[in-house]
């Protein structure tokens, strides 16, 4: 349902504005992207039960209405006394690389974690972004579903009613973002970014409009990239240069195996790149990560459809894996471990032991889609 007009609502909209019209200027079109958060952010982090919530610094607040707009952050934030390193400002950054693990593109800054963190947190709420959940101890941001409104066409209706009543117009597309930060050493900090997408869509004639999955954008995931190395200090054609120079990864270092009827995946690369890898991948998958513990190689995972939760219908990942009363039969462990030069990668039930049931099979396979 995209760039649709909401005309119940146009039609009240053409009567309640007649007389606003004289002090109404038409909209230009927009050719950068406008991204308005989809919904407001009024309750807290929501934690897995059986851990405990992380303690929160008031200079990671969001707005309460949810509202991403740099002047409202900026109101609320005004009273505060900001420690140095939390001011939102870096100055100009010249050690930046981009680097490419398996389809994700990276950056990699030569700066610490904790300085990175607020900049980072800062340039997603400018951006138009609301937050929906943060863990600065783990370098994890995640933002809300918003919306592009700079898609939304220029017709005749929106130049002419579009700045009182925006609001009718939608463009039946949403976008979110999952963050990392992961410290390379005490002074470089390698940072991913994963686009999610939902689409709006009328089943049937007549049907209800519903929400379902949209391919992941890896386009935009750039955009945001250089906009976000301009926002650490490099110029646009710096950034933009960066991102095309970035290098890919041999295409033959990836390969499932079986070993004792168990299914691996094999990665010709150290297990520090490994990990980084696996984590950016199941960042894209949709796989909310409960928990992780590097000494071990361990990511504690429970999948969770972006799809069910706006709309409380099951999407097309939370089809194949298979669905029981208990929620934990969802949980599993994907484990990395380290061999000579090179990682290996495989899937543990929750208890930690080695399985090959249906859905640790469905797991590692679109696992390898995303590392090969």
């Amino acid at each position: 349902m995209s760039q649709s007009l909401r005309w119940p609502f146009v039609v009240a909209a053409l009567l309640s504005s007649l007389g606003i019209l004289a002090g109404c200027s038409t909209i230009t079109g927009a050719n950068d992207i406008d991204y308005q958060s989809a919904r407001p952010v009024d309750k807290p982090l929501e934690v897995p039960p059986d851990l405990i919530a992380p303690s929160r610094d008031d200079r990671f607040s969001v707005p309460a209405s949810g509202s991403a707009s740099r002047a409202q952050f900026e109101r609320q934030q005004g009273s505060r006394q900001q420690a140095p390193e939390a001011s939102g400002v870096l100055p100009a950054i010249s050690g930046m690389e981009v680097r490419r693990i398996g389809v994700q593109t990276v950056l990699v800054v030569n700066q610490p974690a904790e300085r990175l963190w607020p900049v980072v947190r800062q340039f997603w709420v400018d951006s138009g972004f609301a937050i929906a959940q943060e863990d600065p101890a783990i370098g994890y941001l995640e933002t809300d579903w918003a919306e592009d409104r700079s898609k939304i066409p220029e017709d005749f209706i929106r130049k002419t009613f579009g700045r009182v009543f925006d609001r009718v117009y939608d463009t039946g597309l949403r976008d979110m973002f999952r963050i990392r930060l992961e410290r390379l050493s005490p002074e470089q900090t390698e940072i991913s970014l994963v686009h999610r997408g939902l689409l709006e869509v009328i089943k049937g004639d007549g049907g209800t409009p519903t929400w379902t999955n949209r391919t992941p954008d890896p386009q935009l995931e750039e955009t945001f990239l250089r906009r976000l190395m301009v926002k650490l200090g490099a110029n646009e054609n710096q950034a933009a240069g960066l991102v095309a120079q970035g290098q890919k990864a041999a295409a033959d270092f990836a390969r499932m195996t079986n070993t004792n009827g168990l299914g691996l995946i094999q990665l010709a690369e150290p297990f520090d790149r490994a990990w980084r890898r696996v984590g950016v991948a199941i960042d894209r998958l949709g796989f909310s990560v409960e928990d992780r513990d590097r000494s071990k190689g361990l990511f504690y995972i429970r999948y969770r459809d972006p799809t069910q939760e706006a709309t409380g219908k099951k999407g097309f990942f939370g089809q194949i894996f298979a669905s029981k009363p208990d929620e934990s039969a969802l949980v599993y462990q994907v484990q990395v471990i380290e061999q000579t030069g090179a990682s290996q990668v495989r899937v543990l039930n929750q208890k930690g032991d080695p399985t090959n049931d249906r859905n640790a099979k469905q797991l590692l396979s679109v696992l390898f889609d995303q590392v090969k």
